[in-house]
């Protein structure tokens, strides 16, 4: 008890003493494996538009369907993956998810026409969901428990670091030629597959997983951790206000003439992620949740303030770099609190319920927002991007008191 109130109130319980290693064989292989995931995820997000556009004639809002549904397959499969995870056995779900992503991505090679390339988007939607939430939940285990913090910080990194190569090569390889992006997915997605066939994938114990499928049902609590229901919530307002970033960066930079901020924007936040994400995670895995993600939320609201006013490039990228320490830190430390108070049989079921939030929150943010900038214009969509992040910080702040009242009745 003395330990899990020094970790959520910033105790220094992991201070002292040796540290464990973090920096294994099987470790490295599997950040390389999930940001190769994230490559082809996010290289085929911005070449499937094209594709759609140019080659199958599609529209607008055609070409962004093919996107939605991938969206939202991966959203529904990452709910039932995060359920039957531990039944149908670790290794083996990331065997076949891994070969099914790898399967798909070679797939659009032979698409023609636009249903088919909707029903290739729904199932390559799927096997990425099982996929990322199997990495989520292994991920967890491979990292030693006293710098879990710091360990999720670099893995989600690797998340990170796809989602700034992968729309690059998305954007470049096509206006070289068009086969070469497809090309070089189908190579990462055979390496990918390769990989996932030597990684060492730790099962649960069978004790644990015994009492696990004894509970099985199709109760809400077997879809999701109802332990890791609050900072789920404030993932997901985070994400909200991060989607504004997201989806309309580009165009606001351009209706602002700040051009040059908004090509670099994603250049500032990924370069800011690669220095505050292992910093946070080494914080928090010293000096506990509130120490961490207190300020970072509070960052998150400056960020996106500054957004909102920017007058320049120069605001605009300090307006990136505060929200990759508030945005950017989120993932990662809120995956380390959602598996702080659960048993190791629950682990990928908080992994899960954390990042259903952040899709969840991802999905819904660009329609919600999306709807104040013919009205009030784009500067108002960032302020209200500042007033989620705000609800965010709100959200944990009460939960803070609430575990500090129950502490001291």
């Amino acid at each position: 008890m003395v330990e899990k109130h020094n970790r959520e109130f910033g105790g220094n319980d992991f201070a002292s003493g040796k540290k464990e290693p973090l920096w294994t064989k099987n470790y490295i292989m599997h950040l390389v494996a999930y940001f190769f995931v994230f490559v082809v995820f996010y290289l085929y997000m911005i070449f499937t538009t094209q594709m759609a556009m140019k080659n199958f004639g599609a529209g607008v809002n055609q070409a962004g369907f093919a996107s939605s549904i991938f969206i939202i397959s991966a959203l529904v499969a990452r709910i039932f993956a995060g359920k039957y995870l531990e039944q149908v056995g670790r290794r083996k779900m990331m065997l076949i998810s891994a070969a099914a992503y790898g399967i798909c991505t070679l797939c659009y090679h032979i698409v023609a026409g636009m249903s088919g390339l909707f029903a290739l988007r729904l199932i390559h939607g799927i096997a990425y969901g099982c996929v990322a939430t199997v990495f989520g939940a292994v991920s967890v285990d491979i990292i030693p428990v006293s710098r879990r913090g710091e360990g999720l910080g670099y893995f989600s990194l690797s998340m990170t670091m796809g989602a700034a190569i992968g729309p690059f090569l998305g954007v470049v390889l096509p206006q070289i030629n068009p086969l070469y992006a497809m090309v070089v997915s189908d190579i990462i997605a055979v390496v990918i597959m390769l990989m996932v066939m030597v990684l060492h994938v730790p099962e649960l114990d069978e004790k644990l997983k015994a009492r696990l499928l004894a509970h099985q049902g199709w109760s809400i609590n077997s879809f999701i951790e109802p332990k890791a229901l609050g900072i789920a919530v404030v993932a997901m307002l985070s994400a909200v206000g991060y989607s504004g970033v997201m989806s309309y960066i580009g165009a606001y930079s351009e209706a602002i003439g700040l051009l040059l901020g908004g090509s670099l924007f994603y250049v500032v936040y990924s370069v800011t992620c690669l220095i505050s994400r292992p910093l946070s995670g080494m914080a928090l895995d010293r000096w506990g949740n509130n120490v961490v993600m207190l300020p970072v939320l509070f960052c998150m609201i400056f960020g996106f303030l500054a957004v909102a006013e920017a007058e320049s490039n120069v605001m605009l990228l300090l307006g990136a770099a505060l929200v990759a320490i508030g945005y950017g830190t989120v993932p990662p430390a809120g995956q380390a609190i959602a598996v702080q108070n659960v048993t190791p049989d629950r682990y990928s079921l908080a992994t899960s319920t954390l990042y259903i939030a952040l899709d969840a929150g991802n999905g819904i943010g660009p329609a919600v927002l999306g709807n104040i900038v013919p009205i009030y214009g784009f500067r108002a969509l960032y302020l209200c991007s500042s007033i989620a992040a705000a609800c965010a910080f709100i959200f944990y702040s009460c939960m803070v008191l609430y575990k500090r009242h129950l502490v001291t009745k």
